[in-house]
């Protein structure tokens, strides 16, 4: 189907980072799927048995499961993604390395690569190879609810500039709460509303909780 076919044919949202069991409960309640997401934080090579292990326990509660991969090493990105542990494969965007880095390894999504900067953290080279690669970016709620009012103008500012390339490059994407806590979810229309407050039109931000998730959610 197309994206127009998917977005219009009835109501249907995805949630595609959540990382807190409550969080998890509430936003089922409001989206048709949902995807539970470990942070996992790294410094150098993880014990890979007993990630595995963690990785099947999560999929057996939760079904669909992603691993948010925090890191300063690029060079980890490349080995967890070989290593093939059955969840999407994030990123967390901030440190430019690591940005180039997750999408020239084709990583599912990078998630805020504006996070911590003075600047997008992504430009016209990055989106052309995001677009190839299929690596979508997760246009991420937390950031804007944690910041002062300084911050907030200032990371909306690189959204809004991020968006420009992810819709002239055509890469793929995502609407996220990233909610770490209950209280951080926000339901489908919240989250088409920060789409379109980034210049989405509402098509685009509906297809950035359905078509483009949906999609990512299928290569599991």
């Amino acid at each position: 189907m197309t994206e127009e076919e998917i977005s219009f044919s009835r109501d249907y949202f995805v949630e595609m980072d959540v990382r807190n069991e409550e969080a998890y409960e509430l936003a089922s309640e409001w989206f048709d799927e949902v995807v539970f997401t470990k942070k996992l934080v790294l410094e150098s090579s993880p014990d890979w048995s007993t990630l595995k292990e963690e990785v099947k326990e999560l999929r057996g509660k939760y079904g669909k499961v992603a691993l948010l991969l925090v890191t300063r090493k690029p060079s980890l990105i490349r080995e967890v993604k070989s290593r093939n542990l059955k969840a999407l494969l994030y990123v967390q965007g901030g440190d430019m390395r690591v940005n180039r880095m997750a999408i020239e390894n084709g990583v599912d999504a990078l998630i805020s690569p504006w996070f911590g900067r003075k600047d997008p953290g992504f430009d016209h080279t990055l989106a052309g190879m995001a677009a190839r690669r299929g690596v979508a970016i997760g246009f991420s709620l937390s950031l804007l609810l944690n910041a002062n009012p300084y911050g907030r103008a200032q990371i909306l500012r690189f959204m809004m500039k991020t968006w420009q390339l992810v819709k002239k490059y055509r890469v793929p994407r995502f609407l996220t709460s990233s909610a770490e806590s209950m209280w951080e979810v926000r339901g489908p229309r919240d989250l088409m509303s920060l789409g379109i407050n980034l210049g989405m039109e509402i098509p685009e931000a509906r297809a950035s909780l359905n078509f483009y998730p949906r999609t990512i959610i299928e290569r599991f």
